[in-house]
């Protein structure tokens, strides 16, 4: 057996060993998270939507008409009141109809250990993403492949970001999540085309991850764009199978109904004081106009987006676009015409980077807003609200939503420092049209970079490529 054990390991690298090492850890992290869940807890209130909602996709029923999944759910004496609507794309109902043969039980096991198995891939490919980013640091080749410190910042990441609302309510977030996170590590690394296709899962399951796509755009990465599209056609083509052209139709012509502002069928209104999406914000302020709450939420997502997207540039360095990716993602947590608590979550990828930055160069004080603000944004406010006898103003009523903004403000300001810093070097990394990494913004980084190149194999062959000790990356030091 040891002989075994000492053949396996010697076929795996020591990157890809630090890999399965986050893996385990983070799975494990979350498994600690859903345990009792798994164990005790009756069918979710969120998985009893989307159960319900596979059962109807897979008798041929309406997935979107709420009177449906309620009469799916008294058939099943499956427990809550009210049952929520389903609000997804068509594709998520129809391809997991298979969960629908198995008794709610079993079929909550089977959704939880995925969700568990989820977050341990998210942090994985989060990890690749920070990897791929700093690998210009200095530093990077000497330290150990996966840094301690990281691991710890993931299990701190699973309760601050409060993964354990997500696993009790039955939540698609970490589903999600692991897209956006393989997104990211794919296009890090170059390969654009995949690195589309992962985002367009993402999208195709949760609609607000689209505005992920944008600065690919913005910076011409058509292979991405185009392995978006494809990758969103894809899941059309993959659902027609199990029924669910009827359901596209009927997603179309609902999608206006469920935007900002507006009345869902068997869901809260928009102005409970529970949802602190932009929507939510000025639903509470502007009461029924829809109107003007879509209109101020419109106009106030596009000025964060721009903000974001004119501060990071149109070819930002890798270590800037992860900086950028902070702000896009709370920009993306806010956009949806419904968040709550569980939704914070997608931050996971920013704030673990921003995490492991402000370790590295040793700002405390950044490295504490950062936990302190992570962790104010996932308090399920509303709960402190009952507790005051008289009722509260309306502009007090959205603490969570003014955390996320702080939370989006340090990520500017760590965005302009970034490109302050990137701009003071003589000759930064930038990713070029095709996904690679092209070095330089100024006539002489191509000698910096040959000068790279010649001294990289003294320099990389003693160890893999670390998370970095946080030194700006230049010309001289990206040649990896």
């Amino acid at each position: 057996m040891t002989s075994i054990l000492a053949a396996a390991r010697a076929r795996i690298s020591n990157e890809r060993l630090g890999y399965l090492s986050v893996f385990a850890f983070s799975a494990g992290a979350a498994w600690l998270c859903v345990l009792d869940i798994v164990l005790k807890q009756p069918v979710a209130i969120d998985f009893k939507s989307f159960y319900s909602a596979a059962v109807a996709a897979s008798r041929g029923l309406d997935v979107y008409d709420v009177t449906v999944l309620e009469s799916i759910a008294r058939e099943l004496q499956l427990p809550h009141e009210p049952t929520f609507p389903y609000l997804y794309p068509p594709f998520f109902a129809h391809t997991f109809s298979w969960l629908a043969r198995l008794s709610p039980d079993t079929a909550q096991q089977v959704w939880s250990s995925m969700a568990v198995v989820s977050y341990g891939l998210a942090a994985t490919f989060a990890v690749v993403a920070i990897r791929r980013a700093t690998r210009g640091d200095r530093d990077a080749a000497r330290g150990p492949a996966i840094p301690t410190v990281l691991l710890a910042f993931i299990a701190f990441l699973a309760w601050s970001l409060n993964l354990r609302n997500s696993l009790a309510m039955g939540q698609v977030n970490p589903l999600v999540l692991v897209f956006i996170c393989a997104a990211l590590a794919l296009s890090f690394s170059g390969k654009d085309t995949p690195a589309g296709l992962a985002l367009a899962v993402a999208a195709g399951i949760k609609v607000t991850p689209i505005l992920l796509a944008i600065p690919w755009l913005l910076q011409r990465r058509f292979r991405a764009l185009a392995g978006l599209a494809a990758g969103l056609g894809a899941l059309v083509v993959i659902s027609l199978p199990f029924g669910a052209a009827p359901a596209w139709l009927e997603f179309l012509r609902r999608l206006p109904r469920m935007s900002h502002g507006s009345k869902i069928p068997g869901l809260f209104d928009p102005g409970t004081v529970p949802n602190f999406s932009l929507a939510g914000f000025y639903a509470r302020l502007f009461g029924q106009d829809a109107a003007t709450i879509k209109a101020a939420s419109v106009i106030t997502i596009l000025l964060l987006l721009g903000a974001a997207l004119a501060l990071g540039g149109r070819a930002p360095s890798p270590p800037r676009s992860l900086r950028m990716l902070l702000p896009l993602l709370v920009t993306m947590v806010v956009a949806s015409p419904f968040t709550y608590v569980h939704h914070v979550l997608y931050i996971f990828p920013a704030a673990l980077y921003a995490l492991d930055r402000a370790a590295k160069h040793e700002r405390r004080l950044e490295m504490g807003a950062l936990v302190v603000l992570i962790s104010l944004a996932t308090i399920d406010f509303p709960y402190v609200y009952e507790r005051f006898k008289a009722p509260l103003p309306p502009l007090v009523l959205s603490v969570n939503l003014y955390v996320l903004l702080a939370i989006y403000a340090l990520g500017m300001y760590m965005l302009w420092r970034e490109r302050r810093e990137g701009s003071a070097a003589p000759g930064a990394v930038a990713p070029g049209r095709g996904g690679q990494p092209t070095r330089g913004f100024d006539r002489g980084a191509p000698i910096a970079a040959a000068a790279s190149e010649a001294l990289a194999p003294a320099r990389d062959s003693d160890a893999p490529h670390g998370l970095g000790s946080g030194a700006p990356a230049t010309s001289a030091s990206a040649g990896a």
